[in-house]
């Protein structure tokens, strides 16, 4: 039976809940807001298959990366709307193609972060662009395995935890099955990230209707996040806004992010993507500040997936070093702030904002 005595031992990727054959395991919020299995013992059947799926209890091994290329897609459009390079749209539209289908997160009606299966290339927007929050990852773990099962082809996106859930889950390998997860810096709180979309309400006096966590409008380097409501736009620089800062600088993250065990060559998917940060110092001419993605392939079927897609794109090789040298979360730990047991402590007393210039001090103009 999955028993967490450390919270630093579950990343909530949910794959004991999906996996579990009686229904006796349920994801639920702790007080700082991130899920946490809760076992009905009544129903347990001490079948063990929660802790043989679960991907902290089976760390992965370090591997060797055969590639790590900087890449932007062809299609300006395309780049433009997605995070860093729009490379991810591509090995999409390729599975799209295939008559597969694509997992990935995207906002709901109330703009909260789920994942969602996607099965036509008008739906792909959805997917498109980071969501700075731990996705719910609901039942889409049995979704793909049905599918895999009937011989359809698949391709599941998410942070490195939901793929190494989704591996654990699955118990098995399938050759239809493709995974990408995105170097993260870690998962903010839901409840933080509520908080702000309540806050950004009564501000406002009206619903938000519509969440961008990398607007590119000042540039990729100097992304807005943009939180819009019916009569009012709350744009701010990703390191001078308060949900931002507290997430950058380790505040609202979760605990298990602190000793990420998918970092540094441990990812179990086919291919990893992230940021090119850096890309300006190694390879001047090739930044143009509208976004380049950091590719890294870690398989032989992630490098036939790229192989693909190659053709839409401007390619620029690197190194892990190199790609690593401005992106800590690829390489390094993420070290939790000394304050934030007391920003959770006070998370139902005071703002955001208030928050973050007493634990950060004033943001900078």
């Amino acid at each position: 039976m999955i028993t967490i005595t450390n919270k630093t031992d579950c990343c909530g990727c949910g794959a004991c809940a999906s996996r579990c054959v009686t229904s006796c395991i349920t994801m639920a919020p702790d007080e700082e807001g991130f899920n946490y299995p809760l076992v009905d013992t009544d129903k347990c059947i001490h079948c063990g298959l929660c802790e043989r799926v679960c991907p902290l209890l089976h760390k992965p091994q370090p591997h060797e990366i055969l590639a790590v290329i900087g890449c932007k897609n062809k299609n300006e459009a395309v780049r433009f709307v997605s995070s860093s390079g729009g490379f991810f749209s591509l090995p999409a539209e390729k599975i799209l193609g295939r008559q597969g289908t694509v997992f990935g997160a995207a906002f709901d009606d109330n703009w909260h972060v789920r994942h969602i299966a996607v099965t036509s290339g008008n739906a792909m927007n959805k997917l498109r662009g980071s969501k700075y929050v731990q996705s719910d990852i609901s039942t889409t773990y049995q979704d793909a395995e049905k599918l895999l099962q009937a011989g359809h082809t698949v391709l599941f996106s998410g942070t490195p935890c939901q793929i190494g859930g989704l591996k654990g889950y699955l118990r098995k390998d399938y050759e239809r099955l493709y995974t990408i997860d995105v170097v993260c810096h870690g998962v903010p709180s839901p409840k933080v990230y509520q908080k702000r979309l309540d806050e950004v309400t009564e501000l406002s006096s009206s619903p938000v209707i519509k969440v961008n966590f990398r607007d590119k409008t000042p540039g990729w380097k100097r992304f807005n996040i943009v939180f819009q409501t019916e009569n009012h736009i709350f744009a701010t620089h990703k390191r001078r806004g308060p949900y931002m800062r507290l997430f950058l600088n380790n505040v609202s993250t979760r605990p298990s992010c602190s000793d990420c065990a998918f970092n540094n060559k441990h990812s179990l998917a086919d291919l990893t993507i992230a940021d090119y940060w850096g890309v300006n110092k190694h390879f001047p001419l090739f930044d143009d500040d509208k976004g380049v993605t950091l590719v890294l392939v870690n398989t032989e079927k992630g490098a036939g997936l790229f192989a693909d897609c190659q053709s839409e794109l401007e390619c620029q090789q690197t190194d892990f070093k190199r790609g690593a040298e401005y992106n800590a979360a690829l390489s390094q730990k993420m070290t939790p702030h000394p304050s934030r047991q007391l920003f959770f402590a006070e998370l139902d007393h005071k703002s955001l904002s208030a928050l973050a210039n007493e634990i950060l001090g004033t943001a900078e103009n």
